[in-house]
């Protein structure tokens, strides 16, 4: 605790000591008020077209953004390669034309793949801040093969499962190549104002020794404030709001068969009746800040299935990332410091309905949903539990976010999730503070208000949580509580650090959001130091460690910790990094385990265009945590991932997770597994490909096949016909072979984007 203390005292007092990089003996010298502006013109309807042609009049009248600048790993020096990009409007869209000039066309790295994928290629885009606050700002990447890439950036990171509308096309030519992009305003939320001036990025990305990148603006690396540096373009006049209505119907027809018995090759494979269904989302743009959507029946199913991961020896519910199209749209809004928001927790509603926009400086987000088969995630003192019902609920969040100077702001979450009589309901306020430009306050208080379900069928534990008596299981108790986080952060060229404090009370509970424990008060903290060499191997080099001290709510040390950490950038696009877990203590279910020490490595490689990976190993001890008591293991944790391009059409992804637990360095193995998993992609078109996903899981002896076919005209509109198989791994006999299907679902579903 006394180190956290003089750590923290040295890093609100220090004050720029070390802003200067030692390894060139001078201060960052970009001057981060020359950006760059550009007036955009109005050019007649229909005048351009979208072919990767610049044969328009209008392209050799409007202005061109120029004199690009290598930010990455260059700091603003002048670029090596020449990008010129030209800009224009109509009543109905911006247009781009991206002309990216190359000495070595031979290395151009370029492949046809599904949307999104393309960003291990050369690709060009652009950051549209259309508020020009800072804040947020639409992304638009597209490679050489006009292969689209799309998301929403914000300071809290990138949402890149994010879709939106817009046209595009692009060639090749023998020095150079070129896209063209049509942005329809109505796929975009911009003020209320008769003239607009938006903050743009234009950013183009060229994987060759490094993986360079070039930026119309410069960008200081001393300057956290990344759309704050943007360029500027303006002469927009009276753009059409963004009001339509779209209407999303979808059918979907499917056929479920099972085993009576999943272990016996000779019992009855049932196949159920061939279902069909419909379901219909509508959105509508009340202006071009707010959109509102409603989907009723939705199929909220996924196309492909989540990537397992090891849990054996892990007491938290895990935690797998949103994939439905309806919950990604807008995500960005209910992010948070903390995880109040899950989507995931509304796992099978019969309608969901949304809004999401902005009022003046107030970005506004509601969502709703009826559940039919509701899942609770149950935080406990040392990890949480994972529970699927049939209960009916009803589930409701709000997000209110207001802008301050700068990339400040004050906001207010809160969610409600209703299950019968039962009810649990947080409420908060969070904001983040800049002062004296590297610093920055960030926080979020919350308050915790839950009435349980009264059903131990559900959920039984008499384990209690509190002095007042109240356990853990459902039994219809009240519970109530505050907490949060709270952090000083300091972000620079070189030295970058936190000081945080973190809150959970032991009756904390959050229904629509994912908890992986509470009952714990923790002070902690993070420092870094990025070094810049610029020589013939590295590129930067970052120290760092953090360390800190969690105590429960009786007063107990539940954990302490010290970890070096570090970070290295090679050339040829190689990164390593690695730690130490020098101080590992923890207090789990009253048994104190000291000196739980192990260290890893983890490296990336993608020199190559054909082939590129990585692989992750840690070493040393680990708790044995589904022991009754608890003791400290001996055990080593394995990963490694391959990316295969053999043809520019053809992906193979390869990853292998390998989990081994001992009682002991060198004695008996209380277990050991692995899990690998290959998705095999052929791109045919930019709109449809053929896909087959298969995995295999040793701890749960089962093999999943995955086939799938796609067609995408648009993010949208999308006909899918594919499979699922579950085999059990049975093993093999003289009357069987070694795997029996367990499982099987055929399944075909079209939908269609009507816009009016």
């Amino acid at each position: 605790m006394n180190n956290i203390l003089f750590f923290t005292v040295v890093f609100l007092f220090s004050g720029n000591l070390l802003a200067r990089d030692t390894t060139t003996g001078r201060s960052d010298s970009v001057n981060v008020n020359m950006k760059p502006e550009l007036t955009i013109s109005k050019c007649k309807a229909s005048e351009v077209v979208i072919d990767g042609i610049l044969d328009e009049p209008v392209w050799e009248t409007c202005n061109t953004a120029t004199d690009f600048v290598e930010i990455e790993p260059g700091d603003n020096l002048p670029a090596s390669v020449k990008t010129d990009v030209k800009m224009t409007y109509d009543e109905d869209n911006l247009y781009v034309a991206f002309i990216c000039y190359d000495d070595r066309m031979s290395k151009l790295r370029v492949n046809l793949t599904d949307r999104d994928k393309m960003y291990q290629d050369d690709f060009v885009g652009i950051l549209i801040d259309t508020y020009n606050d800072h804040k947020q700002a639409y992304e638009i990447f597209l490679n050489p093969f006009g292969i689209q890439g799309d998301g929403i950036w914000t300071k809290q990171g990138e949402e890149m499962n994010f879709d939106m509308l817009y046209e595009a096309e692009a060639k090749i030519y023998k020095d150079k190549w070129i896209v063209e992009l049509a942005v329809p305003f109505k796929s975009i939320r911009f003020p209320d104002k008769d003239e607009q001036q938006w903050g743009v990025h234009i950013i183009r990305t060229r994987p060759r020794e490094s993986r360079t990148q070039f930026s119309w603006a410069k960008v200081s690396r001393d300057n956290s404030e990344f759309l704050s540096q943007a360029g500027i373009i303006k002469g927009f006049k009276k753009l059409k709001k963004g009001k339509q209505l779209e209407l999303l119907p979808f059918v979907l027809g499917s056929q479920f068969g099972y085993r009576e018995d999943g272990s016996d090759p000779g019992s009855k494979f049932i196949n159920e009746k061939i279902k069909g269904d419909l379901g219909i989302g509508v959105k509508y743009g009340f202006s071009s800040n707010l959109t509102g959507e409603i989907s009723i029946n939705p199929d909220f199913s996924q196309v492909e299935s989540d990537a397992a991961q090891i849990s054996v020896n892990s007491s938290s519910a895990v935690f797998y990332p949103e994939k439905r199209p309806f919950f990604l749209d807008g995500a960005n809004i209910f992010k948070s410091y903390i995880d109040v928001v899950y989507t995931r927790m509304l796992n099978n509603p019969l309608y969901t309905a949304k809004l999401i926009g902005k009022i003046d400086d107030i970005d506004v987000g509601y969502l709703m949903g009826y559940d039919q088969n509701t899942p609770f995630i149950v935080p406990g003192k040392y990890g949480s539990d994972f529970i699927l019902t049939d209960l009916k609920s009803f589930g409701n969040a709000l997000r209110l976010r207001k802008s301050l100077k700068g990339s400040s702001y004050i906001g207010f979450i809160g969610t409600d999730h209703e299950t019968g009589d039962s009810y649990n309901r947080v409420v908060g306020l969070d904001g983040s503070f800049n002062f004296a430009g590297k610093y920055y306050f960030n926080w979020q208080a919350l308050g915790y208000f839950t009435k349980e379900l009264n059903d131990s069928a559900i959920y039984s534990n008499s384990t209690a949580i509190n002095s007042v008596g109240n356990d853990a299981g459902f039994n219809g108790e009240s519970l109530s509580g505050f907490g949060g986080t709270f952090a000083l952060v300091r972000s620079s060229r070189n030295w970058n650090g936190e000081v945080f404090l973190n809150i959970a009370p032991p009756e904390a509970r959050r229904e629509l959001g994912y908890m992986s424990k509470n009952d714990f008060r923790e002070l902690g903290m993070w420092h870094g130091y990025t070094i810049y060499p610029h020589n013939s191997v590295f590129l930067r080099i970052e120290p760092n460690f953090n360390t800190g001290v969690q105590y429960s709510y009786d007063g107990k040390i539940k954990e302490q910790w010290l970890v070096p950490q570090f970070y290295i950038q090679f050339k040829h696009q190689i990164n390593l990094s690695g730690g130490y877990l020098a101080i590992n203590n923890e207090n789990y279910y009253d048994v104190y385990h000291k000196n739980v020490n192990r260290g890893w490595l983890n490296i990336n490689i993608n020199t190559s265009s054909f082939v590129t990976g990585g692989a992750f190993y840690e070493l040393g001890k680990y708790i044995v945590r589904f022991e009754e008591p608890s003791y400290i293991g001996w055990g080593f944790n394995a990963e490694a991932w391959m990316t295969i391009k053999p043809i520019n059409n053809l992906v193979l992804e390869n990853n292998y997770s390998y989990f081994e637990l001992s009682k002991e360095k060198s004695a008996e193995k209380l277990y050991s597994g692995y899990i690998f998993r290959n998705k095999t992609s052929f791109q045919f078109t930019r709109r449809f490909f053929l896909r087959l996903v298969m995995q295999y899981d040793s701890f749960n002896r089962s093999f999943d096949i995955d086939p799938l076919f796609s067609y995408k005209w648009n993010p949208f509109t999308i006909f899918y016909i594919g499979s699922t198989h579950n085999l059990a791994d049975i093993g093999k006999s003289q009357n069987h072979g070694r795997f029996l299907e367990t499982q099987r679902q055929f399944f075909a579903k079209f939908q269609y984007l009507f816009k009016m």
